[in-house]
Parts: C-alpha cells; sequence; structure tokens
C-alpha cells in the first residue's frame, strides 16, 4: 500500500478528481518544496515526503513536525489504536491533510477527523501568562504586519478544499467546529468520541490549557497528543507542564524539533 501511494504521489500530475477509494490517493502535486529538504533517515521518509508535497502549501510545520505526524498515525493504524484524529488549531488544513493521507495507507478509512478552529486567526495573548513576545507578536495585527496574528488566519474554506477536493477524505467523516476553544470545547461534542490522536496548536496559554483539559481525558491508551508550540511560547508550555504535573502517572514528552513535543498516553 505504501508503494501504491508513493507512486501515485510521484506520478500524479494533473487535475483531475481525487478518487475516494481507500488507499488509492490521487491527488494533485504541488511544488517540490518536500525534496528540497534533505533526507533525514527517518522511517517511511519517502511515502510521507510525497504527501508533504500536496499538503506544504496548507501548513507551516516543519519538515520535522510533519514527518513525524506522518509517522505517529501509521503507527496508530498499525497498532489499532481506535479512535478519532482531532485537531485544534488547524490554518489551512496541512496537518490534517497529512494525517489522513497517512490513515489511508491502511486501507480501511474509517476514523473521523474533527477540526477546532475559528477560522479567524489566534486570540489575544495574556503578557502575565504568554510573555512580553506573544504580545508584540499579536500587536503585528494591528500594524498590517506579515509577522502577526494576521498571517495566523486559514480560512474554512481552504480546509475545505485540501481535505475534501484535493486529498478526498470522505464528507462523513469531517467534521468542523468553528469557533473560539472557549466555545466549541466548553461541552465536547459527542460525535467526537474517542481520540487516536490529538494534535493541539493553540499558542497561546488559555487556549492550549482549554484544549488538554477537554480532550486529554478521551485519548485512547497508546494514543498520541501532539503540542505543536511547547518550545516556542512561553504559556503553552507553562500550560502543559501545569496540566502535566496533575496527572497520576507521569508521561515522557518526546522532543520533535526545537519546538514541538507529543506524549504518548499509558
Amino acid at each position: 500500500m505504501i508503494g501504491r501511494v508513493v507512486t501515485t504521489f510521484n506520478r500524479w500530475i494533473g487535475g483531475s478528481p481525487p478518487s475516494s477509494a481507500a488507499g488509492d490517493v490521487r491527488v494533485t502535486r504541488a511544488a517540490g518544496s518536500a525534496n528540497d529538504h534533505p533526507l533525514e533517515n527517518y522511517d517511511d521518509e519517502e511515502a510521507a515526503r510525497g504527501a508533504l508535497e500536496v499538503v506544504r502549501p496548507y501548513t507551516m510545520l516543519s519538515y520535522r513536525r510533519l514527518i513525524t505526524l506522518w509517522q505517529q498515525i501509521r503507527y496508530l493504524d498499525t497498532a489499532s489504536v481506535p479512535g478519532a484524529m482531532v485537531e485544534c488549531g488547524t490554518w489551512k488544513g496541512g496537518a490534517c491533510g497529512m494525517m489522513v493521507l497517512a490513515h489511508r495507507c491502511a486501507g480501511d478509512v474509517s476514523r473521523p477527523l474533527h477540526l477546532f478552529d475559528s477560522f479567524q486567526g489566534l486570540p489575544e495573548p495574556q503578557s502575565e501568562k504568554d510573555g512580553d513576545m506573544a504580545v508584540r507578536y499579536a500587536a503585528d495585527r494591528a500594524s498590517g504586519s506579515l509577522n502577526g496574528i494576521g498571517k495566523c488566519v486559514g480560512p474554512l474554506e481552504d480546509n475545505q478544499r485540501l481535505l475534501g477536493e484535493i486529498v478526498g477524505y470522505p464528507s462523513e467523516l469531517t467534521h468542523y467546529h468553528v469557533g473560539w476553544f472557549q466555545d466549541t470545547l466548553r461541552t465536547v461534542p459527542e460525535t467526537v468520541g474517542t481520540i487516536a490522536l490529538l494534535r493541539i496548536d493553540g499558542d497561546w496559554y488559555e487556549s492550549t490549557k482549554i484544549c488538554l483539559e477537554s480532550l486529554y481525558a478521551k485519548v485512547s491508551s497508546g494514543g498520541i497528543v501532539v503540542i505543536d508550540d511547547y518550545g516556542k511560547w512561553p504559556g503553552c508550555r507553562k500550560a502543559v507542564d501545569e496540566f502535566l504535573s496533575t496527572l497520576a502517572r507521569p508521561v515522557f514528552l518526546n522532543h520533535i524539533d526545537a519546538a514541538g513535543r507529543y506524549v504518548i498516553v499509558p
């Protein structure tokens, strides 16, 4: 199945509609940015790089975070860890695209996909918890700088185009939860159910905290929780450290790159 996906990624250049058959991932190839990055000897890296070419225009994630995300989904499928794929903070949907492309390699496309996002950018950070750098980053929005929160706006339509039209993930498995986390996660929808992979990309303290408090307990044993901004924003780190300290059983925070971390739930 992996070879089939790799072949399709490498050869499918045209603009025909994607096939919805399990494992038959036909997509339009993006610019070859994935191949500009040197190989790092990851397991299954060739297949992951093929998927990365597809999602690259829809994500700001690093090469290592994307390749690791591919490996995580492949592990969850191989190990038959039950549950949905959930992302809190999607931007344009690239990380979710990487997840579903990896999942389609399993042949049995069955995992629900839940995307939580305001689709309006990030909320305001709090200086006392998120730090002065975060506040300056947010202030760039008012000045029109591309370095600010304005560049973090990922329209719902971009997510729908990538996941529905380009990748072709089944619409009945794809669920969009539009709004601020404080509203959409206050009462977690019953449709979320058990979670296999929870990816949190909320940047700030409050956003990260509510995701962990609302969803961590729903992650299956052997499931994975990914924290995108642990090494970048102090508020995110603070929220994660505080939450992990409350767990009855310690967990190991695995390193992905300078910013990204993940936990395998006991």
